[in-house]
């Protein structure tokens, strides 16, 4: 019996000594590291540290309420359970530095007092402004719950989705199409404190971890010779679905620069707005603050805002120059 016993013990040494299994990484650990390598680590950070997009009726700032209406509505659609557009308190927070842009918004959907420390969504968007890798992290609150504001955990050492939904989550959230054109997206809710807003908005863009579904977004801009519009930004097609191809469904469009936001900027009334936001100037949000009186508008941009407006209606014509949005990232998957 002494050999058996022997070659046993030499067995349960032979495995004591083997190493452990590595568990496989989730799929927020790989983007997040994917991010950290291709733009930036991005530190922990404080809502409170960001400056307050504020909430105006008249000119005069509301903060005791979120009324139906008001002079600059959010135009991201706070939901179902919501108390609408016009939610004061929500912070953005610019954590940029010399190599990557990085901007935070904690969204306040419902109504809570100046000193909340509790959001219903916080966003991330880290930028890479020389090869244009672009990285989205969203914490969202369950139904009747919040996200806290304090310590916010650093989204790209996040290894599991006990604060930051995962990435799948996010492209299902189809942030990028909205942010079809450019990282940073300007409306007249965010331009009231621009000035905290990295903007790039001609640089290379593209997104990281495109094998996680980041690839669906879309990446197309019009490019029509001599429109005064894309003097200043582009346009992309998120109307449509990538390549500038019409989905299926003839009826369905998305809020992209060549969808909602095309009307909205130009004089369609949106969501939110009160009597001041639909009349002209503040019903004209493109181009900001140009001084000029509204038939003045419509003589110098009217044309090339038609123009923009026939290239969503029907990308495939030639002279709409449809093309894909540049990046210097090399096509490889996540580590």
């Amino acid at each position: 019996m002494t050999r058996p016993i022997i070659a046993l013990l030499a067995v349960c040494a032979v495995l004591t000594a083997l190493p452990d299994r590595v568990p496989a990484q989730s799929s927020s650990a790989i983007y997040g590291q994917a991010c950290a390598a291709e733009i930036e680590a991005i530190p922990s950070f404080e809502c409170a540290d960001g400056v307050t997009v504020p909430i105006t009726i008249d000119g005069v700032e509301v903060t005791d309420r979120a009324p139906a209406t008001c002079d600059r509505p959010g135009l991201l659609d706070n939901g179902h359970g919501s108390d609408g557009q016009c939610v004061p308190f929500s912070r953005i927070l610019n954590l940029s530095t010399e190599a990557a842009q990085v901007s935070v918004m904690c969204r306040q959907k419902k109504f809570r007092s100046h000193d909340a420390t509790e959001y219903d969504e916080i966003d991330v968007i880290a930028h890479n402004p020389d090869t244009g890798a672009t990285c989205w992290f969203q914490a969202k609150a369950d139904d009747g719950g919040t996200v806290s504001g304090v310590a916010v955990p650093a989204p790209t050492s996040a290894t599991d989705t006990s604060f930051w939904v995962s990435p799948e989550a996010v492209v299902a959230d189809d942030c990028g199409s909205c942010h079809d054109n450019d990282p940073f997206m300007y409306s007249p809710f965010v331009s009231q404190v621009w000035d905290h807003v990295p903007t790039n908005p001609f640089g290379p863009y593209t997104h990281v971890g495109q094998d996680l579904g980041f690839d669906a977004w879309p990446r197309w801009e019009m490019a029509p010779r001599d429109n005064t519009c894309l003097s200043c930004h582009r346009i992309g097609t998120g109307q449509w679905a990538v390549g500038g191809v019409p989905p299926d469904d003839q009826n369905h469009e998305k809020p992209g620069t060549c969808g909602q936001l095309a009307s909205w900027m130009t004089g369609a009334p949106f969501p939110g707005a009160d009597e001041l936001a639909r009349s002209y100037p503040l019903s004209h949000a493109m181009p900001p603050n140009i001084g000029m009186t509204e038939q003045e508008w419509a003589v110098r941009y009217g044309d090339s805002v038609a123009q923009v407006h026939s290239c969503c209606a029907d990308p495939s014509q030639a002279w709409c120059n449809v093309r894909e949005i540049r990046s210097y990232v090399e096509d490889r998957s996540s580590p």
